[in-house]
């Protein structure tokens, strides 16, 4: 049922504002739902909402106990006292993922859920491809393969309203918004080539630069750090450093000899093929270090400089060289995400890797990587890799596993 297992284009995952992972959905100043008297019921009944403008809530009265009861935008039943019902929604409060698909749905569960046998809360009918969903100021902004960037908002006290969104004409059909960060309480946009900066109060673009004098390379990865962009052009072995305020570039790193010394062990034509057509697929900033996925499925990790007010071009004296991680992907690095375990919490990592024919591995660099790449060896991070197939570059291509398991989806963990 396509309902019930979209396929995903872009997701988005916010916890409660006491969580660690992402940004909070829930509102700060709320009651406890311990402070309301409330019944709530659950319905399996799906709304879907086109894009549209207008729109409220109903509010009935129940004549038997004197209490009301309201139907929430996600379908569940909720009584209590009238004052209660009408001054809060209990669900705003509760913490949702929203994922986007390639024919236009936005399908909001609450994390809680069960996603396996429970249909979603809310769908939302879009006019093209999702691209992007992030979550800034109690807004959800999403860019539409259009070129149109849709801004969900809500009041406090309130689940979010999917009448009464509004619509940014950022790009075009030929050049949409493709990737998207909070940058010092702005919104930073990369479209085509360019990079948009937008006012997330007034929804108004304030500058925009460009990146490179090739307009056919859009922006595919951006991440933000301290004082500092990174960010990758389609097709490109290179990450660039802009910097915040600026907005000037302040250095370029090029990723291609380190991946080929990640790749010297190889099969001479699968050596010669990756090289051949290498780029930048990902990037991430986490703990002092920008992680980067390659089309090679090496997965590479730079030292973060120092990127103050007074930073300028060729004012960052240390050396940039990306160092490979000997655990990667047979094919493509599709995705690098970061989490933050809650206190007490430990994985199982074993000191070696899983069985090979697994779909999933927990992966650890030993003790002297880690040294080397001034990770501290016990922490509550993780960084994950998503990519095809699992790959050790310390071997060579004479064990008898190589190619069983390229087409397989793995993750790749790591304790950061």
């Amino acid at each position: 049922d396509d309902e019930d297992s979209p396929s995903p284009s872009s997701t988005l995952q916010s916890q409660a504002s006491h969580s660690t992972v992402s940004s909070s959905y829930g509102n700060d100043e709320g009651p406890s739902s311990k402070d309301m008297a409330t019944e709530t019921t659950s319905s399996e009944e799906e709304q879907e909402f086109p894009v549209a403008r207008g729109g409220g809530r109903t509010h009935t009265e129940s004549p038997m106990d004197g209490r009301a009861m309201r139907r929430s935008s996600r379908g569940s039943f909720t009584r209590a006292s009238l004052e209660d019902l009408l001054s809060i929604d209990p669900e705003a409060y509760q913490s949702s993922v929203w994922l986007g698909t390639e024919d236009g749905c936005i399908h909001v569960y609450q994390s809680s859920d069960n996603i396996r046998n429970r249909k979603n809360s809310m769908k939302m009918q879009h006019s093209a491809s999702i691209l992007c969903i992030l979550y800034l100021d109690n807004k959800v902004f999403v860019s539409l393969a259009n070129g149109e960037v849709i801004v969900y908002q809500r009041e406090a006290g309130n689940f979010w309203d999917p009448q009464s969104s509004q619509t940014l004409v950022l790009g075009t059909p030929s050049s949409p918004v493709t990737k998207m960060v909070p940058v010092g309480g702005k919104l930073w946009c990369g479209s085509q080539n360019r990079v948009l900066i937008i006012n997330t109060t007034t929804l108004v673009q304030e500058h925009w630069f460009q990146v490179g004098s090739d307009s056919s390379r859009c922006v595919t990865c951006l991440v933000a750090y301290g004082q500092g962009v990174w960010l990758a052009l389609q097709g490109s072995a290179q990450v660039k450093l802009y910097h915040t305020q600026t907005l000037e570039s302040l250095t370029e790193v090029d990723v291609a000899p380190a991946v080929h010394k990640m790749l010297a062990g190889a099969d001479a034509i699968i050596r010669q093929h990756k090289a051949a057509c290498l780029r930048i697929t990902a990037l991430l900033a986490c703990k002092d270090l920008l992680w980067i996925g390659t089309s090679a499925g090496v997965v590479l990790t730079l030292a973060i400089p120092t990127v103050s007010s007074g930073t300028g071009a060729g004012t960052l004296k240390t050396p940039l060289s990306p160092m490979g991680s000997a655990h990667g992907h047979t094919g493509h690095v599709r995705f690098l995400t970061s989490i933050e375990l809650p206190e007490g919490f430990d994985m199982n990592f074993p000191p070696t890797v899983a069985d090979s024919t697994g779909s999933l591995f927990f992966l650890h660099d030993s003790a002297r990587r880690r040294a080397s790449a001034h990770i501290p060896p016990k922490t509550n991070h993780l960084v994950i890799s998503g990519g095809d197939g699992y790959e050790d570059f310390r071997l060579t291509n004479s064990s008898e596993t190589v190619g069983r398991d390229d087409s397989t989806n793995h993750l790749l963990l790591w304790r950061v």
